[in-house]
């Protein structure tokens, strides 16, 4: 089995600043996976109290140069290459994140960047392997320009894919169709849009035309966890048909042949009884 779990839930300022949902991003885990996707503030905290110990993680992937994704970057990457003692590890972030952009500071020191075996600087478009799983990076449009998604294709598992903020744009099925299981950052309930990020009503619109086999949203914002995800999850199913559930913080997705979620975290020393 693979197992996708959600440290965090929350995205935006206020939701961050006060924490009223979680934004440690997302952990990704199977017998050969060990990434963590988005470490924003709390990442390293609520990893251990999760039992998720952060000395495992292999692969570090953040989509853009914003705090609430960003944040907790660099103690992962110490923890990833063993307190720095070790080259160890991957570092996969586009530009904004490495380097800068013009709107945008580079949110990972060079001193960080240099602890990783392996730093992949990406774009739209570009595909590459880590630990056995194919990874395609996609499209974003966010008030960081260089944002990007990604998608992941493996072998026993199938196909699934972590859109981050962004608004709905016309290509979007190049990226995100033909998958089992689409995570959306679903910042803003409907009727409340706010450009570069998602409503549920740009996360129907992305539904409509990727048609993924279920769909999980994440990352609110206050405006959302006031109106309640659920709500606006049963919404999306409504509208689209395709099963959609608002994810909660510490939930676990566990993908095999079917795709099963659960609240409850299990710590990775009792993993074994459901990987290989």
């Amino acid at each position: 089995m693979l197992e996708i779990i959600f440290l965090g839930t929350g995205g935006g300022r206020f939701a961050t600043i006060t924490q009223k949902r979680r934004t440690g991003g997302i952990r990704i885990i199977s017998e050969k996976i060990n990434i963590h996707v988005d470490p924003g503030p709390g990442a390293l905290i609520y990893s251990l109290e999760m039992g998720l110990d952060p000395q495992k993680v292999k692969a570090i992937f953040v989509s853009h140069s914003h705090l609430d994704h960003v944040n907790d970057a660099e103690p992962l990457i110490e923890a990833m290459s063993e307190g720095t003692t070790k080259r160890r590890g991957v570092l996969v972030a586009p530009r904004s994140v490495l380097r800068g952009n013009d709107v945008c500071e580079s949110s990972i020191s060079k001193y960080h960047q240099a602890m990783p075996e392996r730093v992949i600087e990406v774009t739209p478009g570009d595909s590459f392997e880590v630990d056995g799983v194919n990874v395609t990076v996609c499209k974003a449009v966010h008030s960081d320009p260089d944002a990007v998604g990604f998608r992941f294709e493996t072998k026993d598992f199938g196909s699934f894919a972590y859109m981050p903020d962004s608004e709905y744009f016309s290509d979007v099925s190049k990226f995100y169709s033909k998958l089992r299981l689409l995570i959306l950052s679903v910042l803003r309930p409907s009727g409340q849009p706010w450009k570069g990020h998602m409503t549920t009503d740009d996360a129907i619109k992305i539904i409509e035309e990727t048609r993924p086999e279920m769909v999980l949203i994440t990352h609110f914002g206050m405006q959302m966890i006031l109106k309640g995800p659920e709500r606006e999850a049963e919404l999306i199913e409504e509208e689209t048909g395709v099963p959609t559930r608002a994810a909660t913080d510490g939930m676990r997705i566990l993908l095999g042949k079917d795709i099963v979620i659960s609240g409850k975290v299990r710590r990775e020393k009792d993993l074994s009884s459901f990987l290989g």
